[in-house]
């Protein structure tokens, strides 16, 4: 007779709760290893967050720094401003003065519309007039010549009295050496090429008042139009990468330049004559600026006379960003 096996019941429930616990283990191993993945991760978010927001204020300090002086602002340096008028005035300095910023348009003038002889400082409209026309495609600096007649030759030529009666030189020589040299021959040769009344109406198209009046073909300058010719020269420098470099080279020299120091350079160009001493010129630094001054100390002390006022607006330009970079501290950074 044979034995009757024994039927084993199953258990569902205990199934059941087995394969929950084993579902339980597993999510929580999951979740352990996603805390620990985000752990392992949030110090590089963290950092890229940190270094994100850096960016955005520096930049942010940086646009608060170069905007456009504001009325208050003005007020503020107004007794910056009446300082250098004394310090002129006390000095017995016979000047005009016009200083611009180019970066926020924080100007200082002295006299800026009294009308001086401008002798050679009529070379720089020469320049602009034609690398103007040379930009816009007109005239050919290289290939277009003058030719060099005895009519055309004066003292103070040191560029043309390299050169032959009857030679051909073309323009950008002559451009050379009349801002680079102040060379007379050339500028003289250069109005008769451009005309009189173009070289004029293209100066008051610039926004100049004052210019080749007085009955010569070098005539009257003010240091407010030599400021319009100025911004014009940063421009073509700045903005154009053909004859910028050009335009530049020829007015980075030491002939007379009063304004040049161990520690300043000033791209610049000169005139004198008579009683008449006069300087202009472009500071290229981190906050570039114009600046021209005109005087009566051919004669005398003119060197002392611009290297004293200039330092005087230099120390107008520091006292504003001082400020400036103190109110963009506390505006970007919170102190």
């Amino acid at each position: 007779m044979s034995k009757r096996r024994k039927k084993y019941k199953i258990n569902y429930k205990n199934i059941f709760l087995c394969l929950l616990l084993i579902i339980i283990i597993f999510e929580g191993f999951n979740y352990l290893r996603k805390v620990n993945l985000v752990n392992d991760n949030e110090p590089e978010i963290n950092e890229k967050e940190q270094e994100e927001e850096k960016k955005r204020k520096e930049e942010a300090y940086k646009l608060c720094l170069t905007k456009e002086i504001t009325e208050e602002e003005k007020d503020l340096l107004e007794p910056n401003r009446k300082d250098i008028d004394n310090f002129i005035i006390n000095n017995k300095y016979e000047a005009s003065v016009y200083f611009e910023d180019l970066t926020t348009n924080l100007t200082y003038t002295y006299n800026e519309n009294k009308v001086y002889y401008g002798c050679s400082l009529i070379k720089i409209v020469d320049a602009l007039y034609l690398i103007n026309k040379a930009i816009n495609g007109e005239i050919n600096l290289d290939t277009e010549t003058l030719t060099y007649t005895a009519n055309y030759r004066a003292d103070y030529s040191s560029g043309m009295a390299t050169r032959k009666i009857g030679e051909n030189v073309s323009l950008r020589d002559l451009i050379t050496y009349a801002i680079s040299l102040s060379d007379n021959t050339a500028h003289l040769m250069l109005i008769d090429y451009i005309g009189f009344g173009n070289l004029k109406n293209y100066g008051q198209s610039l926004g100049a008042k004052v210019i080749l009046t007085g009955g010569d073909n070098f005539g009257n300058q003010t240091a407010e139009d030599t400021n319009i010719y100025l911004k014009e020269a940063y421009r073509i420098i700045t903005e154009n990468e053909e004859y910028g470099p050009f335009l530049k080279s020829i007015m980075d020299n030491d002939e007379r330049n009063a304004f040049n120091t161990e520690n300043i350079r000033i791209y610049h160009k000169y005139g004198s004559y008579g009683v008449n001493y006069h300087d202009i010129g472009l500071n290229l630094e981190d906050y570039p600026y114009t600046i021209s001054i005109l005087t009566l100390h051919e004669n005398r002390n003119y060197t002392e006379v611009v290297q004293n006022i200039h330092n005087k607006v230099r120390e107008l330009q520091n006292e504003f960003y001082k400020q400036r970079a103190n109110y963009c501290q506390e505006t970007v950074y919170n102190g």
